[in-house]
């Protein structure tokens, strides 16, 4: 099964999808990352600028097309299509916190730290960030929270450099169903700022999103401690592919109006001068699903808020 990492890399709608952060006094490009379509088993994530390595949460083009037959093929069991009308009624996702604190109780982020991530995560999806940022049905209301003191779980491994903490952690602290947006939050390892399982292949047990303690609101991870990394992930969690999926290339991400954008170390840079693609648009430097610092991330696309929409009426309206 293949995962998205939001290491500062996050992938697209296979699997999961990871994110990482940036070396303290990094460059804006990326060493070693050439093409962010270098993949390995985990499909959305999301890094910091001068992680070393490829991005480990996007697809290669014969995964991508799969996804999306994959994703086609369900919303025509639901009587839907990409073309269908949505209603405007607002949807509210109960969210599961899973705090994860070394055995002695450090490492763990408090209660306001949660209310300002689900701030920001409403914030985002209600079209209040930017002029540009279009808004979405979806909001958000923590559910229910819960500490855990574990030292194994909370040296969170990536999980496909070793699987044991995504499996055990999950199977022992998920709550609820396919609706219910499951978080875990706790001291990730290898770089990685996040990552997500997209709806097409995760398991209940693995469905949710996993991210970096210091990413959340006031965390040390700056300039990725706005919580914008929780944005970017479940934005995944409901479908999104990276916009700079496919780089240049027909069909891109699948959305009509988040122009073209190419998968080099110009994803981890907020230049709004960039324009990569021959295809008409400026890169998209600022949309939530491209791989910049949290200060420059401040919007999705009407596109976005419709796919994101018919992905959740396919798989999570239940």
């Amino acid at each position: 099964m293949q995962r998205t990492s939001l290491s500062l890399v996050a992938a697209g709608l296979l699997g999961t999808a990871l994110l990482a952060v940036p070396a303290a006094g990094a460059a804006s490009a990326a060493p070693g990352v050439h093409s962010v379509a270098e993949c390995t088993d985990v499909s959305a994530d999301r890094v910091r600028t001068g992680r070393d390595g490829s991005d480990p949460n996007d697809l290669t083009r014969s995964e991508a097309d799969k996804a999306e037959k994959q994703m086609t093929a369900k919303l025509r069991s639901k009587g839907l299509n990409w073309g269908s009308k949505i209603h405007r009624g607002k949807v509210t996702i109960d969210v599961r916190v899973h705090v994860i604190t070394k055995a002695d109780g450090t490492g763990g982020v408090t209660r306001k730290q949660i209310a300002d991530q689900i701030k920001v995560l409403n914030d985002g999806y209600g079209g209040k960030t930017a002029r540009q940022d279009a808004p979405t049905i979806f909001r958000f209301a923590t559910k229910s929270i819960d500490y855990t003191a574990n030292d194994d779980w909370f040296a969170w491994a990536d999980p496909d450099v070793d699987p044991a903490d995504d499996q055990e952690a999950k199977a022992a602290l998920h709550k609820g169903g396919y609706d219910d947006l499951n978080i875990y939050i706790t001291g990730l390892e290898d770089g990685l700022l996040g990552y997500a399982y997209f709806p097409n292949e995760a398991t209940l047990i693995q469905d949710g999103v996993v991210i970096l303690n210091d990413s959340l609101p006031g965390g040390a991870a700056a300039p990725y401690n706005e919580g914008d990394t929780l944005t970017h992930e479940v934005g995944h969690w409901l479908g999104l592919y990276h916009t700079f999926e496919n780089g240049c290339t027909a069909p891109g991400d699948q959305v009509f109006d988040t122009p073209y954008q190419a998968d080099g170390d110009n994803i981890f840079e907020c230049n709004e001068a960039d324009d990569t693609c021959p295809a008409p648009g400026k890169d998209p430097v600022h949309n939530f699903m491209s791989y910049g610092d949290d200060p420059c991330l401040d919007r999705f696309t009407l596109g976005q808020s419709v796919r994101m929409a018919l992905v959740w009426l396919a798989y999570r309206n239940v």
